[in-house]
This record gives structure tokens, sequence and C-alpha cells, in this order.
């Protein structure tokens, strides 16, 4: 597991080095209240930080790190945080963010990262990185193409997302949730015949994400 776990995180690092890190400047957003690129580079880096200090929990008994239970609480927080930082300052953060949470998978365990993740123990400690590597990642690229309606680009990295999480994970209930993950993005698309495939394969893989979908409401026009 942890050299998986290291080799996820290289992908995301060369992720956001090749698309996010060169647009890092200290610009002004295009509108008022939205985020700049510089912005979403420290948000990222602030995520990867809690998801180090989650494995460094688990390994030393030191606490976890605290952070708001709403996550759009927490993000206000990072924001009111880093969105003044200059953004050579922002890069430098980035880059100790991916060195110090690849230090901290190597020195865990295998069985200190098969832990239950602090405040979350339905779920394994180790999963904490592909979510900061590459899942929250994806979205944020994702969030980027589509401010740009760039739909291209944006459906490559949802696909980017999935090929990479079924390389490394390709159980049938891992491969279930990224099937599960297109579907919802092929909805919003407006692309339902994409997403009911997508979706009758998450399905065939682990059957109770049937009463999960139930309740989603990006999958409401699957039912319609």
């Amino acid at each position: 597991m942890k050299a998986k776990l290291l080799g996820l995180i290289e992908i995301g690092r060369k992720k956001e080095a090749e698309v996010f890190v060169p647009l890092v400047d200290d610009s002004a957003p295009d509108r008022p209240g939205t985020w700049t690129v510089k912005d979403t580079v420290s948000h990222l880096a602030s995520w990867r930080e809690v998801a180090t200090g989650e494995l460094d929990s688990v390994r030393t008994g030191a606490p976890a790190p605290d952070v708001a239970d709403e996550d759009d609480v927490q993000n206000a927080k990072f924001y009111a945080q880093t969105h003044d930082e200059p953004a050579r300052s922002v890069l430098e953060s980035a880059t100790r963010s991916w060195d110090a949470l690849a230090a901290a998978v190597d020195a865990c365990t295998e069985e200190q990262l098969q832990a239950p993740r602090p405040h979350h123990s339905q779920l394994k400690v180790w999963q904490v990185v592909p979510e900061n590597a590459i899942d929250h990642m994806a979205d944020h690229l994702g969030y980027w193409y589509a401010d740009r309606r760039d739909a291209v680009s944006e459906e490559k990295v949802a696909m980017w997302r999935y090929d990479v999480e079924v390389a490394a994970f390709p159980e049938d209930r891992r491969r279930a949730v990224e099937e599960y993950v297109l579907a919802r993005f092929y909805a919003a698309q407006g692309r339902i015949d994409e997403a009911r495939a997508r979706m009758k394969r998450s399905f065939e893989l682990r059957s109770d994400l049937r009463d999960y979908a139930k309740n989603d409401p990006e999958l409401a026009k699957l039912n319609a």
C-alpha cells in the first residue's frame, strides 16, 4: 500500500505542476468574489496539510487536526488564512505540503496505514491520500475548466481521475465508486445515456450504492 500511495502523490503533484502552478501569480480575480489559481493552490495545499496531520496522528498518537464539521466553514477559514499570501509563498507552501504528505506516508507502517481514520472511523487513514492527491485535484481542475467552458478538458480530467484510481485500486468496491463519480459527471453534463451506463456498472459492482443514489440530487435526471 505504501508504494501505491507514494505513486499517487507523485501523479497528483505532477498534475498540479502541469496545470495550476504556471498560472499562480498575484493577479486579482477576474470577477469579485471568485478564487484565483493562487487561492485554489493554497486551498489544495491546506487540505494536504490536514491529511498529513491525520497520518501523523495515527503514527504518533498526537491529536488529529481540528477542522470544522462543515467543509464550507473550513474552506472559508483556509481562504482567510492564505488569500493575502504572495504567490511565491503559496508555491513554497504547496511544495512543502506535497513533501510532507509523502514523508508522512513513508513514516507509517503498513499496519498504521490500515488504521481507522481520525474523526471518520468507518474509513482507513490511507484513504486521505488518494482523496487529496487525486480526487480533490480532479474536482478543482474540473471547476477550472467548467468556468472556462472547456467541456473537452473537463471530461479529460474526469477520466484522468477514473483511470488513475482504477489502476491503483481495481477492486470492485473501489471501482464501483469511480463509476458512480463518472455517472454524476455525465448526468451534470446532460449526457444521460452515458450517465446511466456508468451507474449500471456501479450497481453491478456494488449493489448497496443503489440506496445512496436514490437520494443523490446530482442523479435526479436519471430518474426522470
